[in-house]
């Protein structure tokens, strides 16, 4: 995540996860939902999943309505990011009264006031005092148990999961074909992944038992690391004649 407009003015700090900080957010501050204006916020296929699931609409139509998406230049790799209101910069799920998909918000809407630092375990503050007034109130956590309580888990392990689907001999050159992208993307677009399920054809040419397929049907999250499983599959296939 990247909140540059809401960086603090001081020396960064390192926190562990039992690193204690304070902070709340309440209504009542001056700059309640301030952290949720003008700011780059870089979505994984997890929060796009999620957020398919608070609006009810398919992955195809949260990427078309709410993101913009590209493959980065070098490597094609997808960049997506939930885009602000082009007139106030306002993230578009944002009410007078908070977040309207609150409790299906992304991963790193969880983390707020932290994010993770370059090394693992390691987090850091992304805000300073002056501009995030919730910072000055007194409720005290541990990075742990902040982390536990904003259900920052589930995202995490699926994000571990999901840069297991990249081969691990991936080079990014100017040579990269775009078709190793376009591919990786399908692990955000789940309903476009839902279509090739549901061909006949698709256990024909990709392994995988009735069960699977019987529970990925009923289960989203199941859905989505059998597209993790099957990106990995066919970037391994397109890799190899890049």
């Amino acid at each position: 995540m990247d909140m540059s407009s809401n960086q603090p003015d001081n020396e960064q700090q390192v926190l562990t996860e039992d690193s204690r900080f304070r902070f709340a957010c309440h209504d009542t501050l001056p700059c309640f939902t301030q952290c949720c204006r003008d700011v780059n916020i870089y979505l994984t296929p997890y929060d796009i999943l999620r957020l398919r699931r608070a609006l009810k609409i398919s992955s195809t139509e949260v990427l078309e309505r709410y993101t913009r998406h590209f493959l980065a230049r070098v490597t094609h790799i997808p960049v997506v990011q939930l885009e602000m209101d082009p007139e106030t910069l306002n993230c578009r799920f944002v009410t007078d009264s908070g977040c309207r998909v609150y409790d299906n918000r992304p991963w790193a809407c969880r983390m707020y006031p932290l994010d993770v630092a370059s090394r693992s375990g390691e987090y850091m503050p992304i805000a300073g005092k002056e501009r995030c007034l919730g910072l000055n109130e007194p409720a005290s956590h541990t990075v742990g148990a902040w982390l536990e309580s904003q259900g920052v888990r589930p995202y995490e392990e699926m994000e571990r999961a999901f840069l297991q689907v990249v081969p691990p001999d991936f080079q990014p050159s100017s040579q990269m074909n775009p078709g190793l992208g376009r591919v990786l993307f399908l692990a955000y677009d789940i309903d476009r992944f839902i279509e090739i399920v549901n061909d006949p054809r698709f256990q024909t040419f990709y392994d995988v038992d009735d069960e699977t397929l019987r529970r990925v049907r009923e289960d989203d999250e199941a859905l989505l690391h059998l597209a993790f499983r099957y990106v990995r599959s066919q970037m391994e296939e397109l890799y190899k004649v890049v």
